[in-house]
């Protein structure tokens, strides 16, 4: 598992309540999860410092820039994506 491939099926921008709703929907299927995760979508605004953002500090809170993604077993990604759809 720790070195097989895996294909993303599932990627969504600042949204981390979808990406536990696909991994929730998914096992529940019992198509197994390989990798869950996320990654920076923006970088920092400055290069050193505290790297402190502006935008963070508007009416709503900080904005979420990470990218969520769910990865899954090559022979499981037909039958994840038509899962998916419906989220």
């Amino acid at each position: 598992m720790l070195f097989g491939k895996r294909e993303i099926v599932f990627e969504a921008w600042g949204d981390q309540s979808r990406q536990q709703a696909a991994r929730r929907a998914l096992q529940d299927a019992g198509i197994r999860v390989m990798e869950a995760g996320f990654y920076d979508t923006e970088p920092p605004i400055c290069s050193c410092g505290p790297k402190l953002d502006l935008r963070d500090y508007g009416p709503n809170g900080r904005i979420d820039r990470h990218t969520y993604y769910v990865s899954v077993r090559p022979e499981d990604v037909q039958r994840a994506r038509e899962l998916l759809k419906s989220l």
